[in-house]
């Protein structure tokens, strides 16, 4: 009989990821009745874009527990601000959805930094001079402030700052402590294009590491993305520029697992479970008067990686049948696909939201919201293994 080995396949959602921790802790409990295995769960590969990148590190790492409290006493109980601030985005807001807030303040000094004009300066500008000469006064100071927008508009890159969550994966992510696992984030380079699926141990550093998992979650208009990733490749070592979430490219952390499956020179039989964070039907929902975060969400990670992941997933199901047929035929055969080792077959479990129910916003976090997507991650896992005993296959 074979050795058997297990896959994990993340996928991107924003704060809808505690869906994924909810099914990740009933797997958890439930590892022994669903492997039969008698030891602690333990994945042989992780793979993750975006908040599954995230939580796939914690995991790969052994920290369901630092992932719970992630989730549970920070995200929920304090909001998205654990994550990230905003001068567009309320942060403070309780909403389901995610609120406009416009701090003027804040966005002058980031457009026009150099300017500083006291409000009631304007009001004595009559005291002290002609008309004309306050026509041109004030000429000048919107010339000054046109100036100021053109040079520092370019440097907005983003409506948010997710320098909260950078500090807090500097502070928990170590490689060291992510043993007998390959783990592996994927990210896209907006300079060349090319998505990256890097595994942990190929960073250069430590801190390369950290900016890895980092862009992967950096979803573009919303965070900015991350300057440099220097990591090792087939071409020697790869300074990968101004990286953004992996999901954008057409190529899901799956694509990643089956190469690494293949590359594995063991003759193992893998299992593969994925955790997709959305039903892949967006909410109907008029949106004539929603904000520029909210349009970003729905557009990026509601509409776009969503479509992107199930894509990837569905053509996943239906070659894997197809070589299962081939396999379980009278005279089977091999088949091949653009590599010299012949496809084979898998077991796999696809866990998923259930498509009536509204788990909210990607960018929206509350107690009561988490609290659902954890109950609901849980319960989607437990009807997904209902007939799927991997011991058994």
């Amino acid at each position: 009989m074979k050795k058997r080995k297990f896959a994990l396949v993340l996928s991107g959602g924003g704060f809808k990821g505690a869906f994924q921790l909810g099914a990740l802790n009933f797997i958890n409990e439930n590892w022994q009745k669903i492997t039969g295995l008698s030891t602690p769960m333990k994945f042989d590969i992780v793979a993750g874009v975006s908040v599954g990148a995230l939580n796939g590190s914690l995991l790969a790492m052994n920290k369901l527990d630092l992932l719970n409290d992630l989730w549970i006493h920070q995200i929920a109980r304090n909001g998205v601000s654990e994550i990230y601030t905003s001068d567009f985005i309320d942060t403070s807001s309780k909403s389901d959805k995610v609120k406009l807030k416009l701090d003027l303040k804040q966005i002058a000094k980031r457009l026009i930094p150099e300017i500083n004009i006291k409000l009631n300066f304007f009001s004595k500008l009559g005291l002290i001079f002609s008309k004309e000469k306050r026509k041109k006064i004030i000429a000048s100071i919107l010339e000054e402030v046109e100036a100021g927008i053109k040079a520092n508009l370019p440097n907005i890159k983003a409506i948010a700052d997710n320098t909260p969550l950078k500090k807090k994966l500097q502070k928990y992510l170590d490689r060291n402590e992510i043993k007998d696992t390959h783990f592996l984030c994927g990210f896209v380079s907006l300079d060349s294009g090319k998505y990256h699926g890097v595994l942990h141990h190929e960073f250069a550093s430590e801190n390369d590491f950290v900016n890895g998992v980092l862009a992967s979650t950096a979803i573009p208009m919303i965070w900015n993305p991350v300057h440099e990733i220097a990591f090792s490749s087939i071409s020697g070592l790869t300074r990968s520029k101004n990286n953004v979430d992996g999901g954008i490219r057409n190529v899901s952390p799956l694509g990643d697992v089956i190469r690494l499956i293949n590359e594995d020179p063991e003759d193992c039989q893998y299992n593969i479970i994925i955790v997709n964070c959305n039903n892949g039907s967006p909410e109907i929902e008029n949106y004539d008067d929603k904000s520029i975060a909210a349009i970003a969400a729905r557009s990026v990670y509601e509409i776009a990686l969503t479509e992107i992941f199930n894509n990837d997933v569905d053509h996943f199901v239906k070659v894997n049948d197809i070589v299962k047929q081939v396999e379980s035929s009278d005279c089977p055969i091999d088949l091949y696909a653009g590599t010299k080792k012949p496809l084979k077959s898998f077991e796999a479990v696809i866990i998923s939201p259930d498509k009536e129910v509204d788990l909210g916003s990607s960018l929206a976090a509350n107690e009561q919201l988490i609290e659902q997507r954890l109950i609901h991650g849980a319960k989607m896992a437990q009807l997904a293994f209902d007939n799927k005993d991997f011991h058994n296959e």
